[in-house]
């Protein structure tokens, strides 16, 4: 065993409690506080991969991180996941809105101004 692959396991770990801490917020539904999660996310990939090739260059065998990081990748898989219905929410419930504004704005009682012929009082 190495100290690099020592230190790529706990890396891997942070990763992972970061992630639950992701899914959580998801699930509460605090989408503000997530950009200051996923930066530390990108920070430790950065770290993680320098070990790593460090790992690969020196032939060490890292086969005790698998179960780690299928965790990881379920995990991951499960957050963009409920990411994507959200969005496909708020696509919705935006075309909703926009539908509605347009109408407003089409039948807006602004005739005088604009000199609309949609105006029912002239």
């Amino acid at each position: 065993m190495s100290l690099d692959l020592d230190n790529l396991e706990i890396i891997y770990e942070r990763y992972y409690e970061i992630s639950l801490q992701i899914k959580e917020l998801i699930e509460r539904g605090l989408y503000s506080e997530l950009a200051a999660f996923i930066s530390k996310k990108e920070m430790i990939l950065q770290e993680s991969k320098i070990l790593a090739d460090r790992i690969q260059q020196t032939g060490e065998d890292a086969g005790r991180l698998t179960e780690l990081c299928n965790k990881i990748r379920n995990i991951e898989k499960a957050n963009i996941e409920a990411l994507m219905k959200i969005r496909e929410t708020l696509k919705k419930e935006l075309h909703v809105v926009n539908k509605n504004t347009k109408l407003i704005n089409a039948y807006a009682l602004s005739g005088k101004a604009n000199g609309s012929i949609l105006d029912f009082k002239e």
